[in-house]
């Protein structure tokens, strides 16, 4: 574990802003089952600053919900900084990775990666990501009342395997796509919210060592993959993220090493498929519940216009983000929203719960496309991605993802319930469908507005 968890100071309530008196073990649990709900009635009580009890943080979790705390925690780098918080993910994807590197290092690591994620790169990757979508559809629209979010995963592991690490060949495909899911699988990186010592290799039976197993397959083969790359003759064609890292440099003309770029390239790959594969849930599975939305966004669509899935895509992730917050550590002893914030302590700018505010959001918990039509929201109030020099890296290719997903089964399909609307719960920072977000998909031949 982080040695931030060590550091971070005692519980003690005139040091933390307010918090409920129930023990960790239930605050534990309602934050997990309930995320949005829990939270929300912690905000209606103490205000957009409060505290939670819950693990793994040994002390209290400082949490802020508004768009002027939200901005605060997530720009004011002075104040809070993101390395310690990060460095809790630093044994899955490497202490080198973008995820895990403080200020100022992060930056610069920040400025090299950046283009490959941006400019007319993305529009060559549209077709791709086209025809992956076209290859999966039979499974999805085949059942009767189907689990969105394993497919979705399913699809966004192999955009990502194909677009970032540029892999064309299904043998290697597969072999990635087994390593990943074991390795990402349920229970394995809960290691990383163990004590220290647990986290190491013990032996097979033991937690640390299947996790440091698992991690070792993702791992060798993404190194086989830098070497194989490295002397491909046609690395200078290739439009993927690996290749294009091969050749990037910086300000000083420096590269990355195997090292870096294993680390680099570790990270994207996990954070680059969850987080997509859930709105792409959500979104279906909002829609199918809410068919005057569903109609006019289809309607929209068949006219030739993107003015509405814009908006589609964009309500779900504020009633629904993928993420539930950002995590930052205060550099010293400060305040937010008034209370008393000690040097060390963990705060979480609470995404899902800025997105609820009513003071933002008239009538937030309806869904409603519509409001992100004309005027732009009040800067961060809606961070589905984060914010500041931590913002998402790649924003880009997940919106180009989940808008090419929803019009690929749109014009194929109309969502409808199979179901009741599934509470959210959290995994990990992750708000996902309790069920898989469950659909049942209906051909567009036999619709008909309701």
């Amino acid at each position: 574990m982080s040695d931030a968890f060590t550091r971070e100071p005692s519980w003690a309530p005139r040091l933390f802003p307010p918090a409920a008196r129930a023990p960790r073990a239930v605050q534990t649990a309602r934050m997990f089952l309930d995320p949005q709900g829990y939270a929300g009635s912690l905000r209606r009580r103490f205000g957009p600053v409060f505290s939670l009890r819950t693990s793994p943080y040994r002390g209290a979790l400082v949490c802020a919900a508004g768009a002027a705390v939200n901005r605060a925690v997530l720009t004011d780098h002075a104040r809070f900084e993101g390395g310690d918080a990060a460095a809790l993910l630093a044994p899955a994807v490497g202490a080198g990775s973008l995820i895990c590197t403080p200020p100022p290092r992060h930056l610069g690591h920040r400025k090299l990666l950046l283009p490959s994620f941006h400019g007319t790169r993305i529009t060559g990757w549209t077709e791709r990501v086209r025809e992956l979508v076209q290859a999966s559809l039979p499974g999805l629209l085949s059942g009767d009342g189907v689990a969105v979010r394993p497919w979705a995963q399913r699809l966004t592991l192999d955009v990502i395997l194909r677009v970032v690490l540029g892999l064309e060949d299904p043998a290697r495909v597969a072999a990635f796509r087994h390593a990943l899911n074991s390795f990402v699988g349920t229970g394995n990186l809960a290691v990383l919210f163990l004590p220290k010592p647990l986290q190491r290799d013990l032996g097979p039976l033991s937690p640390g060592g299947r996790f440091h197993r698992l991690r070792a397959a993702v791992r060798d083969l993404t190194r086989e993959e830098i070497g194989t790359r490295r002397a491909a003759p046609d690395r200078a064609h290739r439009d993927d993220v690996l290749s294009l890292l091969l050749d990037a440099r910086d300000e000083h003309g420096a590269g990355l090493d195997d090292a870096q770029l294993l680390d680099e390239l570790t990270g994207l790959v996990l954070a680059g498929y969850e987080t997509t594969a859930t709105t792409i849930a959500w979104t279906l599975h909002l829609l199918a519940h809410h068919p005057a939305a569903r109609d006019d966004l289809i309607a929209d669509l068949d006219s030739g216009s993107d003015r509405l899935l814009k908006a589609t895509v964009n309500e779900s992730a504020r009633l629904r983000p993928a993420v539930h917050h950002a995590m930052r550590t205060a550099v010293h002893d400060t305040e937010l929203g008034g209370h008393p914030v000690p040097r060390h302590a963990f705060v979480a700018a609470l995404f899902s719960l800025t997105h609820l505010d009513p003071e933002l959001w008239p009538e937030p918990g309806a869904f409603r496309p519509e409001r992100h039509l004309g005027t732009a929201p009040v800067p961060y109030s809606l961070t589905p991605f984060g914010g500041g020099v931590r913002r998402c890296i790649g924003v880009s290719l997940a919106q180009l993802e989940t808008e090419t997903v929803l019009r690929e089964i749109l014009a194929a399909a109309v969502p409808e319930p199979a179901g009741p609307l599934e509470p959210a719960r959290l995994v990990s920072v992750t708000i996902v469908p309790a069920r898989g977000g469950r659909i049942r998909l209906r051909g567009r031949r036999s619709h008909r507005p309701d």
